[in-house]
């Protein structure tokens, strides 16, 4: 037993080790040049009972840089009960090219997609231009979003990823951010080796061409997480996937509120984990498993288990720090002991939730 949880304990240290190295020596920002002529692009938003979020969204909306000639707002209203469409429809009215729409069902898709899928497939078929832009209606876009994703797509790529934090200032907001900057900056390392493995739907761009050729989310497998199966088809196509970090393309996304509401979000991201490729499952398999390891550790030898710990979280401190700072945010050194208390519990949380007999509340869907 002993011997299983130093191998464990190890490959964490390595891993971290690893990772913050790569981050530091091999960071990746494209720079590529918008066009003197401005590609027409797309936004994408779908809406859903966020009548408290949108005013914040459409705020940040009507600052971008981006010529507002070349750019199309398309949302969906998706069968919200709150004023969310009244919301959008005044926004839309001193806005060019700006519409809504009524999400419907549709009964040709089937079971082939979720809720969100279907929302997003039905704004896709409303827009123009060579590149789509997703983001959601709880988030605040930066001016040069779009200019910043833009600046990803090279020759080859397909579906460009940015960078998203947590947004609020209290206790449980800030646990959430870095949490979210720890499995970004994973991403964020192989995605720089040429390993991409997922997009996020609230900061995701997709070329026209690479959209076309998967079918849309119309035509992808069943998947709560759409925007990580998007990706995945994506790249099957034979287009490339970039993981652009910035401070210009970072959009602030609103906290969950409410510890339940948190696990149900996890439990349909691990729905989506579970199609990863079995080298990241591995990546999160040691996160979790350090845990009980390093307890384990500190119950046989304290001041050995204490230190190795003490170890993890600079390591992963520091890993946190850089990466946020490549974002134009610093992550506060005096969170992050609080962090690891904080993820320990959550993460084994998660676990018990996943298998919990229950089905997946999202937006008020159900979902086995």
């Amino acid at each position: 037993m002993l011997a299983l949880a130093l191998i464990i304990i190890s490959l964490l240290l390595i891993q971290d080790i690893l990772l913050t190295a790569l981050l530091e020596s091999n960071f990746r920002h494209y720079i590529s040049e918008v066009p003197q002529a401005f590609p027409t692009v797309s936004i994408l938003i779908p809406a859903r009972n966020e009548s408290i979020n949108l005013p914040a969204c459409l705020a940040s909306l009507s600052k971008l840089s981006y010529p507002k000639e070349k750019t199309f707002f398309i949302f969906g209203d998706d069968q919200s009960s709150d004023n969310t469409s009244d919301l959008i429809t005044t926004w839309i009215q001193n806005i060019p090219n700006a519409k809504l729409i009524s999400i419907t069902p549709q009964p040709a898709f089937g079971l082939k997609v979720n809720g969100k899928a279907n929302a997003l497939a039905q704004l896709a078929a409303e827009a123009v231009g060579d590149y789509y832009l997703f983001t959601d209606a709880d988030c605040q876009v930066p001016q040069g979003w779009i200019e910043e994703m833009l600046a990803g797509c090279s020759s080859g790529v397909g579906v460009v990823t940015g960078i998203t934090t947590v947004s609020g200032n209290s206790f449980f907001s800030g646990m959430q951010k870095t949490d979210w900057w720890l499995t970004l900056g994973m991403v964020k390392v192989l995605a720089d080796l040429g390993i991409a493995i997922t997009s996020m739907g609230n900061n995701m761009l997709i070329t026209r061409k690479a959209y076309e050729k998967v079918g849309g989310f119309a035509s992808i497998p069943f998947s709560l997480t759409e925007d990580f199966e998007m990706a995945k088809q994506v790249r099957a196509c034979g287009y490339k996937g970039v993981h652009q970090v910035s401070a210009k393309n970072l959009i602030q996304t609103a906290a969950i509120e409410g510890f339940i509401n948190l696990l149900e979000q996890r439990k349909r991201w691990m729905a989506g984990a579970f199609g990863l490729p079995l080298y990241w499952k591995a990546l999160l398999v040691l996160q979790v498993c350090f845990f009980p390891a390093v307890l384990y550790l500190i119950a046989i030898n304290p001041v050995l288990g204490t230190a190795v710990w003490g170890i993890k979280i600079f390591i992963q401190g520091v890993f946190l720090y850089r990466f946020s700072d490549f974002a134009g945010e610093r992550v506060k050194w005096e969170t992050l002991l609080i962090f690891e208390i904080y993820y320990l519990f959550t993460s084994w949380s998660t676990i018990v939730y996943y298998f919990w007999p229950s089905k997946t509340n999202w937006k008020g869907r159900l979902y086995p």
